[in-house]
């Protein structure tokens, strides 16, 4: 548990818990960031990288986003190093020997992504598939384990053929990080957009339908 931010209405702060959470813990846990490192989030144009941005700035970091040309001028703002607009080019044959990259796209980045990272790097997929090391990282019982490695398996061969690494992220609740992240929206002034459509209970099935389809706004709140 962790107070919401203080001048923050619920709604707004309701969107931080998922997007904070993860950025953190990708960052902090998964990838293990040292200020200075380059790290680059395909995609990350929409309310993960609002929140990851920010985080990844306070750590030290350079970041590069790759995003849609309506989203430029706001990121930027944010510190982010460089804005690719993925209409006009491609980030993979702009970028090269990047310390770390998160992937938000899934499966059919992959290859570009694990492509621009330098020897040694890692590669942090929130979408693409879960893989052994993940398994063993979260306990599992051998049987999820030995399911979770055939999962990732190719994606763990092409990466170790290069000399990298592949990881996969699922967040968890943690109080402590949630706090922390409160004071650094608190300081940054950060907030996520979020979709005017605010659901009720009984209408989440139009909510759910919204999130599968679009055209969103920011993240979907249900309002209990």
């Amino acid at each position: 548990m962790a107070k919401r931010p203080a001048g923050y209405a619920f709604d707004v702060a309701a969107a931080i818990p998922l997007t904070g959470l993860t950025a953190w813990q990708g960052l902090v846990e998964e990838l293990q960031v040292q200020s200075g490192q380059r790290l680059p989030i395909p995609g990350g144009s929409g309310s993960f990288g609002q929140m990851a941005v920010p985080i990844a700035r306070a750590l030290g970091l350079r970041v590069v986003v790759t995003g849609n040309e309506r989203s430029r001028e706001a990121f930027l703002a944010m510190g982010t190093e460089r804005y690719i607009d993925y209409r006009r080019e491609n980030y993979w044959e702009v970028l090269s020997g990047v310390d770390a990259v998160i992937d938000t796209l899934g499966a059919g980045e992959f290859e570009h992504e694990l492509s621009v990272l330098k020897p040694g790097g890692r590669l942090l997929s929130l979408r693409t598939a879960p893989n052994g090391e993940f398994a063993r990282r979260n306990g599992f019982p051998w049987y999820k384990r030995a399911l979770f490695t055939l999962a990732g398996m190719k994606y763990d061969r092409a990466a170790r053929r290069q000399g990298k690494e592949y990881r996969f992220l699922f967040v968890h609740a943690d109080g402590e990080q949630l706090r922390r992240i409160t004071e650094l929206v608190e300081r940054e002034h950060i907030v996520l957009a979020i979709d005017p459509h605010c659901f009720s209970l009984e209408e989440i099935n139009d909510a759910l339908r919204l999130v599968a389809e679009g055209p969103l706004r920011g993240k979907v709140i249900i309002r209990m």
